[in-house]
């Protein structure tokens, strides 16, 4: 009886708490008042065309307001507080010259500062984050010199990340003034923006229990205690909110080793997939340049000639029904004695060795004819049955750079610079300092070395780190911007990246009414017939999808329930053949952690970890 009466009150505490506290509008999380807003600057819009610089010309810290901007792209901050010279002031200037865009974040406009916003103003577009201020002076000075003015009643910390995310298009904006601020701008002044990118917010600002959060933490340290990954990085959202960002562990199993932070990254491995491959093939569908439902030969026939495989059609290859190999391991032929053979191999890049497949070690460029070779003289099963394999995406690799006269990382990557992205993309050394890249595998059998900012995959690094089935790396963040871009049904910040129908087409199970294969097209779907596969049982709907990688990671998203969810981390590390991560089921409990949060208050039959037994 006694618990009876504890639910009741569990779900009624939650109705009025829910109606009191928590709304689906974001302008509740926040004070910020946006002022001006010149040719709706703000949410900012095509990230790849600014280059973009914070300056703070307060005294106070107001870190917490570029650390929130770092969440959306690349941004270079500056701190300038002292106005002694104008040599200081040159300096300064100089310092912005390579900018278009600084947002400036003062608590005070006195004469030097209005005059500094001027003289940049001249060459940089400027938005105003006034914080704290009682009044505006020199006003017309001000409005005239900035594209976009922010007001914030006070500089606490959580306020700060706020008016970042209104700048973003993370949170919408339409409060007001309380009190006239200056001549033009008075009590009940305020414009109105709507929400573009994900927000990043507190579970206690959201309809989210916290304390059923607390699971996660030692469901991960008991899996880094038992060995199963040295460490992780976990990212939830729903609705496009960010509720949980977390990293755990290390990057190896000394303690010593740099601890994983979360702008970390991680090899995604078979993620590459859906975050790499579908996403042009979904972006080259929706301008009419490629479909799904045509034939391999359609695309490739200089390549399949008379083969068999010409007339396999690239819908059931990608949803593993084509009857290909589930996998080929092409790098035991290049091996002598176990060792890679100098005959194929090179310490040293040339013209003919340009592939790079680890450290001091260089391949034949040529040796893609020799792949594709192996592949074709494979046999092709001709039952049509679900058979998962990576196969197909070395001719989706190809159709790729046929249709855009680019290779696969560079029409990814300018996807993701169009969002913003600036932490996901193929040859990690390329791109980031090493020891932000986790190691994978100790490779005893075939590169003899610690693979460390190499993709994992042998076949992708025989393909010089770019393949269709894996070579993409990257952190939590940038991976969950791609799947809320697809529960957004193509858009996201403000542009409309894919058609909402080409999402649809391949989220769904073309092939589960005619043989119970549960795939997408690329995507992971969940199992219908009991437990186990990608997910927790019973706490994803039917219509959710997502992929899970080799190295030990999952990324799932959910549009029933707006959840998102992305895990990443280095099982593989030191050897791939570790497979507690799976046996010890840490994904999926962690899924159903994030999954009872976001439905403690709709379900009082969850109990929290406070409550009594």
């Amino acid at each position: 009886m006694n618990k009876i009466i504890l639910k009741l009150w569990v779900f009624l505490l939650a109705i009025i708490w829910s109606n009191s506290l928590f709304s689906n509008d974001s302008t509740n999380f926040h004070s910020t008042v946006l002022l001006k807003n010149s040719r709706n600057i703000i949410p900012l819009k095509k990230l790849d065309t600014l280059k973009i610089a914070t300056l703070n010309l307060s005294s106070n810290n107001l870190n917490s307001f570029e650390a929130s901007c770092d969440n959306y792209t690349n941004i270079d901050h500056f701190h300038f507080n002292t106005f002694s010279s104008k040599r200081m002031i040159r300096a300064m200037e100089k310092e912005l010259k390579g900018f278009n865009l600084i947002i400036v974040n003062t608590d005070t406009i006195h004469f030097e500062i209005a005059n500094l916003i001027q003289e940049i103003s001249s060459k940089n577009k400027i938005i105003l984050n006034y914080v704290h201020g009682k009044k505006l002076f020199f006003e017309d000075l001000i409005i005239n010199s900035c594209q976009a003015i922010l007001y914030n009643p006070n500089s606490k910390p959580k306020n700060l990340k706020h008016a970042s995310q209104v700048v973003f298009g993370g949170l919408s904006c339409s409060n007001s003034l309380e009190n006239n601020l200056c001549e033009n701008y008075q009590s009940g002044d305020g414009l109105s923006t709507t929400k573009t990118r994900l927000s990043y917010l507190n579970p206690s600002e959201l309809d989210i229990n916290d304390s059923i959060l607390y699971k996660i933490d030692s469901i991960v340290n008991n899996g880094i205690d038992n060995h199963a990954m040295p460490g992780c990085q976990i990212l939830a959202a729903k609705d496009g909110n960010v509720f949980f960002n977390k990293s755990f562990g290390n990057h190896t199993y000394d303690s010593s080793s740099k601890k994983v932070e979360n702008s970390d990254i991680y090899d995604l491995a078979s993620i590459t997939k859906i975050a790499s491959s579908a996403l042009i093939l979904m972006q080259l569908e929706s301008e009419n340049r490629f479909s799904v439902d045509s034939t391999l030969g359609s695309y490739l026939p200089e390549i399949l000639d008379s083969t068999e495989y010409k007339n396999l059609v690239l819908k059931e290859i990608l949803t593993h029904q084509a009857g290909l190999a589930s996998w080929i391991p092409f790098y035991i032929k290049t091996l002598n004695d176990g060792m890679p053979s100098y005959e194929l191999y090179s310490k040293l890049p040339s013209n003919i060795h340009q592939s790079l497949v680890a450290k001091n070690l260089y391949m034949l460029s040529s040796y893609r004819d020799t792949i594709f070779e192996r592949i074709l003289s494979t046999d092709i099963n001709k039952n049509k049955k679900y058979k998962y394999s990576d196969v197909g995406y070395y001719f989706i690799n190809e159709i790729i750079k046929k249709i855009t006269f680019n290779s696969q990382d560079l029409i990814a990557e300018n996807i993701y610079s169009k969002i913003g992205l600036q932490n996901i993309g193929y040859n990690p050394l390329n791109k980031w300092d090493l020891n932000r890249i986790t190691p994978t595998e100790n490779d005893t059998f075939f590169r003899h070395q610690l693979i460390h900012g190499y993709v994992h995959d042998q076949g992708a690094a025989l393909l010089g780190g770019v393949g269709g089935h894996a070579g993409l790396f990257s952190n939590a963040n940038d991976l969950a911007v791609i799947m809320q871009m697809y529960l957004n049904k193509g858009t996201y910040g403000g542009d409309t990246i894919l058609s909402s129908d080409i999402i649809e087409k391949y989220t769904s199970s073309p092939y589960y009414n005619s043989n119970k294969n549960r795939r997408g097209i690329a995507f992971d779907k969940p199992v219908r017939d009991g437990a186990g596969g990608p997910t927790c049982f019973e706490c994803v709907s039917y219509d959710s999808f997502g992929h899970s990688g080799f190295t030990g990671n999952l990324t799932w998203a959910d549009p029933e329930s707006g959840i998102l969810y992305v895990f990443l981390s280095n099982r593989v590390y030191p050897d791939a053949e570790n497979h507690k991560l799976i046996s010890m089921n840490i994904r999926t409990e962690v899924m159903n952690v994030i999954s009872n949060a976001c439905n403690y208050f709709m379900n009082p039959a969850i109990v929290s970890p406070t409550d009594p037994d």
